[in-house]
C-alpha cells in the first residue's frame, strides 16, 4: 500500500523529535541541578570561610 508510506514517515518523525525533545529537556533540567548543587556548595564553602 503505496500511500501508507507518508503517514509511516511521518510518526516516525514524530516518534523521533519526541525522543529528541524528552532527551533534550532532562538533559536540561539535568544540567541545571548539577550547577545549582555545584553554587551551592560554593556558596556553602564561602559562607563557612568567614567565620567572624
Amino acid at each position: 500500500m503505496p500511500q501508507m508510506a507518508p503517514m509511516f514517515w511521518t510518526l516516525l518523525m514524530l516518534m523521533f523529535m519526541f525522543i529528541f525533545v524528552t532527551f533534550v529537556a532532562k538533559l536540561y533540567f539535568y544540567l541545571t541541578d548539577q550547577l545549582s548543587a555545584i553554587k551551592h556548595k560554593i556558596f556553602s564553602c564561602k559562607k563557612n570561610y568567614w567565620s567572624w
